[in-house]
């Protein structure tokens, strides 16, 4: 059972709220207040479990991103979203952590999927039933390829893989969709450089350890064999997944079309550690490369809005995150220190020039001199090099 409080001064949404999460299953509204006083008095005082605040941002008194701030300060476990009439404070929820950005009139399908982030946010041992999902075997499954790959039913039951070629030859057919793999590829990519006639034995016998494995979560039939080409294997789930890869193209989409800033927001958060991270999958590497220059781009776009917005402090760790992307490139480490200065940090900024000189002198850089950047901070903000003459 998922507990969800509602936090709104308007009483004709927040009633909305109420009523929409009565008819969802799996889910107790655990209180609805017009006060975020009152709202944050109750938080401090009861003793009943809260799993998801639903907070409206524009309220008199205290806005929502500072209920979200001071809520984190006396209940740390309890998750937030917004739902808001203004698009424009969607890089503030990032800073809090918001699982959520959903804009008004929100509806039941917004709240479901609120509701299915919080429990992929929560991870699969999550003891909490599918919120809205219908009665049924069939439930959905949940394909995670940022990060360590995971495949997670909605009620947190997770596939646990025997060994790590189940593990790794799945990613791989979960990486081609529904396009068949060669036997051939599949040999060269999981065991390259083994002897033929052992290569083929691992892989019939990972094929079948695989099998059980997604068989005993009720997956079966998800690996189907074709003899053409000289055989190859293809995936055909038998129940509706949901993939972290295909919802972060979505939220790439929606922004490059629309320029939400949630959708930038959504897509950063879910790119989280990246592309199969720490998997060393060889296979995967042309992805990987693919994946992160977006979403590179996706962080410097984050950090041009909020510099736009001259709140210098918060474009520091998107930044700091892109710095750590491409170490060698001049031009983010001058944006890097330009915002340190235009934050007030001059003695960080110093020292951080002083640093990078070095490093990218030895690499054949341009220098970054800290006293030129001092003298025009947002010139080199804008170019990562100066003013251009």
């Amino acid at each position: 059972m998922i507990r969800v409080i509602a936090v709104d001064d308007e009483l004709p949404a927040l009633r909305r709220a109420g009523k929409l999460l009565e008819t969802l299953e799996g889910v107790q509204v655990g209180g609805l207040f017009d006060s975020p006083k009152l709202f944050l008095e109750h938080m401090l005082t009861t003793s009943e479990p809260v799993d998801l605040v639903l907070l409206d941002i524009e309220m008199p008194g205290m806005n929502g991103l500072e209920v979200a701030g001071r809520l984190k300060e006396i209940r740390p476990e309890v998750y937030v979203s917004f739902l808001t009439a203004y698009e424009e404070y969607a890089l503030d929820a990032f800073g809090v952590e918001a699982i959520d950005y959903v804009l008004k009139p929100f509806t039941t399908e917004d709240l479901m999927r609120t509701l299915e982030r919080l429990e992929k946010r929560r991870g699969p041992h999550s003891q909490s039933g599918a919120a809205g999902a219908p009665a049924t075997d069939k439930h959905k499954w949940n394909i995670s390829s940022f990060g360590p790959f995971t495949i997670a039913s909605e009620k947190g039951e997770q596939v646990r893989f025997r060994n790590s070629k189940s593990r790794e030859l799945l990613a791989l057919l979960h990486h081609h969709r529904d396009k068949a793999v060669g036997k051939s590829y599949i040999l060269d990519a999981l065991w390259e450089g083994r002897d033929a006639d052992r290569a083929q034995t691992n892989l019939h016998s990972t094929v079948y350890q695989l099998r059980k494995d997604l068989e005993a979560c009720g997956l079966h039939g998800a690996i189907e064999q074709m003899k053409t080409a000289g055989g190859s294997y293809r995936l055909q789930w038998p129940c509706a997944i949901e993939d972290d890869v295909a919802e972060y193209e979505l939220a790439v989409r929606e922004y490059e079309r629309t320029g939400s800033l949630a959708q930038l927001v959504r897509a950063i958060q879910l790119y989280g550690d990246g592309y199969l991270s720490g998997s060393g999958y060889g296979w995967a590497a042309p992805r990987q490369a693919e994946l992160e220059l977006g979403y590179a781009g996706l962080l410097e776009a984050m950090v041009d809005a909020y510099a736009g917005q001259s709140r210098h402090e918060l474009a520091l760790s998107p930044m700091q995150k892109l710095v750590h992307l491409h170490p060698l490139d001049e031009r983010f480490h001058a944006k890097l220190a330009a915002l340190l200065l235009l934050s007030g940090r001059s003695a960080d900024a110093r020292e951080y020039c002083a640093m990078m000189a070095e490093l990218l002198d030895a690499e054949g850089a341009e220098e970054l001199d800290y006293r030129k950047v001092a003298a025009d901070p947002m010139g080199y903000f804008r170019n990562g090099r100066g003013p251009i003459s």
